[in-house]
């Protein structure tokens, strides 16, 4: 009797179906798909516009477009990509970031119509296609399909002839819906102060480094979501993002994001992303580079005396192929909240992973799977460094500064306490207002000062005020005093 069994599991559509829904929480996070479709076509601008008189939203692009085939290929079965199929790379050699093939599903959460033109490089068709969306909210009876399949969207469209040197991709989101809506408001209220709708990348950048900014939800939802969509998509670095201070030690951050060769223009502003770091002279930045077995990534530690303003920033963002993996995570990736608990507020970290990690990625694309080898090996190799970098604030943000306050506090106090000890060798018939007034000035530093604080301060005067004889006088008086108490 043969009691072997063997077969294959298989995932059902149903699973595709309720893993694609309700994925993207926000605009923003629906947006940033769109942009970084763009990204892997090759695109050099990506153009934004949010229209509230006409109730959408349009992302335009000049990346290599689409052709009638491209889009059945691509968009009549859902995380069936083929993006990868060849190469990972774009032809300019862009890592490309999708992957499973779901990104244009983001539409769905921001519209019920989605129309997309496009031509593609070297093609002669321009296509004209709608998506409605409006079969993701009826029954899953009304879905169903034969087989295990289930609907997701029914689309119709056109193919019309085009010059072959043309390429774009234009994107309609129509009727727009939800959350959305808000991002339509905000358009409608431009100008607010509260609003960083049609400022440069300089006023932005001044903005976002005002100390009475708490963090981005201070302003409106449209500017936070524009906000939102620059921390995550392949954008540039604003201009001394750290502080000239540190350009320098951070030039390989802002030299690969440069290099990309990416812009992307929101409502006419363009973005950069949103990392800036305050001027101060309490601060250090430290780099660190690792090469594991699993996974290998390049990080950098911003670290300043006080509480990161905006709180976004605080905390660790993990980027891999150039876009960032959800906000910053303020548990630094699990560490234990109870060591160096107040200098964790002090400090922002970045971490460029390589590619190995993005098999631990979920499909959310905004966290990752903990028990992942590649991701286990990163976090043990980055806590060790923000260990030290938390030792690192201690010493030199914290207990250093205390020291020289202390330092300086008892220099301020040793000309008074050299007016107690020559009032001391001068009778009492013979004191002046000015002597009354040190022994009152002595009489606050018993207050201030514990006993032993004072004697090492005497002492510390004497050396420099009395002779050896004196001293010895002195010491002898501080001696019998001690011992009497």
């Amino acid at each position: 009797m043969d009691n072997r069994l063997s077969g294959e599991i298989l995932v059902a559509s149903r699973i595709v179906d309720y893993l694609s829904s309700g994925l993207y929480e926000s605009p923003a996070a629906c947006l940033k798909e769109l942009v970084n479709n763009a990204y892997d076509a090759d695109a050099k601008l990506v153009e934004l516009f949010v229209k509230p008189d006409a109730n959408r939203i349009i992302v335009t692009d000049d990346g290599t477009g689409m052709d009638s085939q491209d889009f059945k290929r691509n968009f009549s079965k859902i995380s069936e990509s083929f993006k990868r199929e060849s190469t990972d790379r774009t032809e300019s050699s862009r890592p490309k970031i999708g992957k499973i093939g779901i990104g244009f599903i983001a539409a769905n959460e921001i519209c019920d119509i989605m129309q997309i033109i496009s031509t593609k490089k070297g093609s002669r068709e321009k296509i004209d296609i709608e998506i409605n969306f409006k079969a993701m909210r009826m029954p899953d009876e009304e879905r169903k399909r034969p087989g295990d399949s289930f609907t997701k969207a029914d689309y119709e469209g056109t193919v019309s002839q085009a010059h072959p040197d043309e390429h774009y991709t234009h994107i309609f989101l129509k009727e727009v819906r939800g959350p959305a809506q808000e991002l339509l408001a905000g358009a409608r209220n431009r100008g607010e102060s509260k609003s960083l709708y049609g400022l440069s990348p300089k006023t932005i950048a001044q903005r976002l480094r005002d100390p009475n900014l708490r963090s981005w939800e201070d302003f409106d939802f449209y500017s936070q979501t524009m906000l939102e969509v620059a921390l995550n998509v392949p954008v540039p670095y604003v201009d001394h993002w750290a502080t000239k201070k540190y350009d320098e030690v951070l030039s390989s951050f802002t030299n690969r994001a440069n290099s990309l060769d990416f812009r992307v223009v929101f409502d006419g502003t363009e973005l950069r992303k949103p990392t800036l770091f305050e001027e101060s002279d309490e601060s250090f930045v430290k780099t660190f580079q690792y090469e594991g077995k699993d996974v290998s990534f390049e990080s950098y530690f911003y670290v300043q005396h006080g509480v990161l303003k905006p709180q976004d920033l605080n905390g660790v963002l993990i980027r891999i192929r150039n876009s960032a993996v959800g906000k910053y995570e303020r548990s630094f990736l699990g560490f234990p909240s109870s060591i160096g608990t107040l200098f964790q507020r002090w400090l922002s970290v970045e971490i460029w992973a390589d590619d190995r990690l993005e098999s631990a990625m979920n499909i959310d694309r905004k966290t990752l799977r903990v028990t992942h080898p590649a991701y286990l090996e990163l976090v043990d190799a980055f806590h060790v460094q923000l260990r030290a970098a938390l030792n690192e604030a201690r010493e030199k943000l914290y207990e250093q500064p205390s020291r020289k306050k202390k330092r300086i506090r008892y220099k301020q106090e040793l000309d008074i306490i050299k007016e107690v000890s020559e009032a001391a060798r001068t009778s009492v018939s013979s004191v002046t207002a000015d002597q009354m007034s040190a022994e009152q000035n002595h009489r606050v530093l018993l207050k201030k000062y514990s006993a032993i604080e004072l004697i090492e301060i005497v002492l510390d005067v004497s050396k420099r005020t009395l002779s050896a004889k004196e001293r010895k006088l002195l010491m002898d008086e501080l001696v019998r005093e001690v011992l009497s108490k």
